[in-house]
């Protein structure tokens, strides 16, 4: 469909800079997640490729067409929205052909492309109902239809899964995935929600103020974060970052000793290693990393996550889901060594091992 590229895009909202000199290439058929927290400027990034906002300097294409100062009715995008944006007193069957209407296509042509989309999502038998009379699950599909039955170059998403239910969401998440595959169209979409990108993109730029401090597939955003920003914020529970001392090769706080680690002393150094990466030890074993009391036991099904009191903070392990400890029991662990990570705390940059 179409590739969109930014070369050295800024956005500044008077001295504020939302976006600083962003340089990302989305490929064709991609689907690119935008992910970080509030106000780091992921949708400035998209309302700029829709043409709700203009560059302050710098370049954006799609394709080969540069679309700085082109109107958004123009540049053959189509967004879907948090709130949905559906028209109330329209049916379903209205409200997905909207887009059709306003183009002059011909009402026979209008009412197959509708119910060829209105299938696609499930919505062929709901064509005649308005929006009051939908559930949130089926509001949103009709605001994905509507921008699906356009075949925009570009689809265009913001966070549009927050407003429904924890089990809503994974089923949308699973719908949009599929139907992405299927239609194949360049979709640029916009979470703060780290399971959503991990889930739908095959590319995460995670951004935070107003930069991309990572590019990359989710498992390598995962498996090997650049810096201390990207190692917190994706996770669930997230890695475990722990401030300490790097001395001789030896990682030292609050009672954790890792050894072998850091090929050069650093004093203000932060440990980071996943729950997963954490495993209770077993009786007699002499290579414990720590000994602490246990904070909470929490199961969750498929695992328990136990929380350890390491100074004035707490450490995450997920542990066997018949794990029995008690709260305030003290017990030892060892963290996996090559699954350790180390971060300078004052650059926020990872450290080589």
């Amino acid at each position: 469909m179409a590739s969109v590229t930014f070369r050295n895009v800024v956005k500044k909202f008077g001295k504020f800079t939302a976006v600083m000199n962003l340089n990302l290439e989305v490929r064709d058929n991609e689907f690119l997640v935008l992910l970080g927290p509030s106000g780091c400027g992921k949708t400035t990034t998209m309302r700029m490729v829709a043409g709700l906002e203009e560059a302050t300097s710098g370049d954006i294409y799609i394709d080969a067409d540069r679309i700085n100062g082109v109107l958004p009715k123009y540049r053959d995008v189509a967004m879907v929205f948090q709130s949905y944006a559906l028209y109330p007193h329209l049916s379903v069957a209205d409200n997905i052909g909207y887009p059709l209407k306003i183009r002059k296509v011909p009402p026979a042509e209008c009412k197959r492309r509708i119910m060829e989309v209105a299938r696609r999502v499930e919505l062929d038998t709901l064509l005649s109902r308005l929006p009051k009379e939908l559930s949130g699950g089926q509001r949103q599909r009709v605001a994905l239809a509507r921008a699906i039955v356009r075949t925009p170059r570009v689809f265009l998403m913001d966070e549009p899964l927050s407003n429904l239910d924890a089990k809503l969401r994974t089923q949308m998440r699973a719908e949009l995935k599929h139907l992405q595959h299927e239609l194949q169209v360049t979709t640029i979409y916009v979470t703060h929600d780290q399971i959503e990108a991990m889930t739908l993109a095959h590319r995460v730029a995670v951004m935070n103020n107003g930069v991309i401090e990572q590019l990359g597939t989710p498992r390598e955003i995962y498996n090997d974060p650049r810096t201390l920003f990207v190692a917190g914020f994706i996770g669930s529970p997230p890695m475990n970052l722990i401030p300490g001392e790097v001395k001789n090769g030896v990682f030292a706080s609050a009672g954790l000793r890792v050894g072998g680690i850091g090929r050069a002393d650093v004093s203000r150094a932060v440990l980071g290693v996943r729950p997963e990466d954490v495993h209770v030890a077993g009786a007699g074993d002499a290579d414990v990393n720590l000994l602490a009391p246990i904070y909470s036991v929490e199961l969750t099904g498929e695992s328990t996550l136990v929380s350890l009191r390491l100074g004035n903070q707490l450490m995450t392990l997920r542990a066997d889901k018949n794990f029995a400890g008690q709260i305030d029991q003290q017990i030892g662990v060892k963290l996996a060594a090559d699954r350790v990570f180390l971060f300078n705390e004052e650059s926020r940059d990872r450290v080589d091992v």
